[in-house]
């Protein structure tokens, strides 16, 4: 059943059930007080219905629908009007002010709206944005600005081949990707989701633009008639208690965030918050979206036992918008499962298990086996063949949710979707490896640091700067290498933070000399928040290049 079947079922068959519940927060003499809205299935289905009708006027069927709407109700209204209507969504952000609006106007510049969907109150900053664009501005309706009444006129639209939406990805403001997600692969993405797990209610502070917190944190609940609950990004930042008191409020059985989210409620959650916390209804945390490192995740389950978090509830996974986000997940109850492997055969590209006991052990987490449906394969780079068991390569993936390439971009998308006898392959251009038909990845294939002929994971690398920092708490690390004379030579910035002082760069060199047999030759803490991150929050290893290059840190 797809999205829209699922959502109009659900409001002839239970209206009144909770379908989104947005928490936002005022300041009020007391401190900061929590309000909720919320819409039951019967009403976001009216709204998506006179939306959609609304959309179709005069509109071809293959119209793209830019979603420029804050993070709360009306931006899943919105993306669902776009389903109801036929058209293709294109999920963006409204524009903020602590947020450039380069990378929106590349965005817009490329898919080309022929509408743009946003809120009465974000009407202003959006059509200053759209002023600067090139040629005529798009036509700009204000969702909660559309009477129901129209929703009457609404008709099912006519099969198109025109793609459900436009993922775009994380990457250069200059040349945005826009992945083509078709309503098939947003049915067997979902439907996969709904095998692991189909949830009674799920609570959200992803941002509703990203894959990972479209898909999981508003589309998931909605495709099963759960409750999709959401709090704004920027709420959860300024305090991550509010999420973990969303979950236990709203008795949460799936969350979802990346590792850096454990971290920052490990870091900033006191005391006095987890009185009175109850997270014991939390059956699923799924963590994915990063690199996934067992000490981040033990520290989070320890630091929460005493609110009833069980430690399996932790549950990484494995994720991508060109497969409309799931590929694999570790099945639910295993929590994390970390293996320790030999790191200098990992360096040669060798799988080689090993003791945990033994020094030259590098414990990697299993982000579980493939979804159903998913075929993963391991390649090697070229391409040219399949890598042994025993062998690191290429993450290639196959399945129903695989998109089928990028707007308007025909040369990246023969690069990146394979076509074979046996299908249509999705190079991921992540490193990984296979073992007891579980996936562990290692890195970004163009990540790879190769200093001396040996193979070294910028991750490890940032995972032992931040092991030996310990216990003062650093911001975002980024290693990477840069040309020398010699060949090539390892650079690595850390966000400064409490506690940490040029005088802890001698202990973080030996670390990373101990661990990797590995100098760094330049070592530099910078102000935290000055590495460059996706929209998502992931540090850009090549963006921190390129400036470091430049010159960009020493200043």
């Amino acid at each position: 059943m797809d999205l829209v079947d699922a959502v109009r079922q659900a409001a002839a068959t239970s209206g009144a059930a909770p379908a989104i519940t947005h928490v936002s927060y005022a300041v009020a003499a007391g401190g900061r007080r929590a309000a909720t809205t919320t819409l039951t299935y019967a009403e976001l289905d009216e709204r998506a219905r006179a939306v959609a009708a609304r959309l179709r006027r005069d509109r071809a069927p293959d119209a793209r629908v830019a979603v420029l709407c804050p993070h709360e109700p009306a931006y899943l209204v919105a993306f669902l009007a776009c389903c109801y209507a036929g058209l293709t969504a294109v999920p963006l952000y409204a524009p903020e002010p602590l947020r450039t609006d380069e990378r929106l106007r590349a965005v817009l510049a490329d898919c080309a709206p022929d509408v743009v969907l946003t809120t009465t109150a974000a009407r202003r900053s959006v059509e200053a944005v759209l002023q600067a664009l090139p040629g005529d501005a798009p036509a700009v309706l204000e969702v909660d600005a559309v009477g129901t009444a129209g929703a009457a006129g609404w008709r099912p639209p006519e099969p198109s081949d025109a793609p459900a939406y436009l993922q775009y990805t994380s990457g250069s403001t200059g040349s945005p990707s826009g992945v083509r997600i078709s309503r098939a692969n947003l049915t067997a993405a979902l439907d996969q989701l709904k095998a692991h797990h189909r949830p009674a209610t799920t609570v959200s502070w992803l941002p509703l633009f990203h894959d990972f917190g479209l898909v999981c944190g508003g589309l998931c609940a909605l495709s099963c008639g759960g409750q999709a609950v959401l709090i704004s990004p920027l709420a959860y930042v300024q305090d991550p208690a509010r999420w973990l008191r969303a979950i236990a409020d709203h008795r949460a059985d799936w969350a979802f965030c990346p590792p850096s989210s454990l971290a920052h409620c490990v870091r900033r959650v006191t005391a006095e918050q987890k009185r009175g916390l109850d997270l014991s209804g939390l059956k699923l945390l799924t963590v994915a979206a990063e690199p996934v490192h067992a000490e981040v995740t033990g520290a989070f389950a320890a630091a929460f036992a005493e609110c009833g978090l069980a430690a399996e509830v932790v549950t990484p996974a494995y994720g991508l918008a060109e497969a409309t986000l799931p590929v694999t997940v570790t099945p639910l109850g295993q929590g994390v499962l970390a293996h320790p492997f030999d790191r200098a055969a990992l360096g040669e590209d060798r799988v080689k298990p090993c003791s945990g006991k033994d020094p030259a052990a590098q414990p990697v987490v299993s982000c579980g086996p493939p979804n159903p449906g998913i075929t993963v394969r391991i390649m090697d780079p070229a391409g040219a063949r399949e890598r042994a068991a025993d062998e690191v390569g290429e993450i290639w993936v196959r399945g129903p949710n695989v998109a089928d390439g990028y707007w308007r971009r025909p040369r990246r998308s023969a690069e990146v979707f394979v076509t074979r006898p046996d299908g249509t392959w999705l190079r991921t251009g992540d490193l990984g490896f296979l073992h007891q038909d579980h996936l562990y990845v290692t890195g970004r294939l163009k990540d790879l640091i190769i200093i001396r002929g040996r193979n070294h994971y910028p991750e490890d690398i940032e995972a032992t700067v931040r092991a030996a920092c310990a216990p003062a708490a650093p911001g975002s690390v980024a290693a990477f290498s840069v040309p020398a004379a010699d060949g090539e030579r390892l650079v690595v910035l850390v966000e400064g933070g409490p506690g940490l002082t040029d005088g802890v760069v001698p202990a973080l060199r030996r670390a990373i000399n101990r661990h990797h047999g590995l100098t760094a030759q330049d070592l530099l803490l910078v102000r935290r928040g000055t590495l460059p991150r996706t929209t998502s929050g992931k540090v850009r290893r090549r963006a921190c290049r390129e400036r470091y290059l430049r010159g960009g840190f020493r200043s």
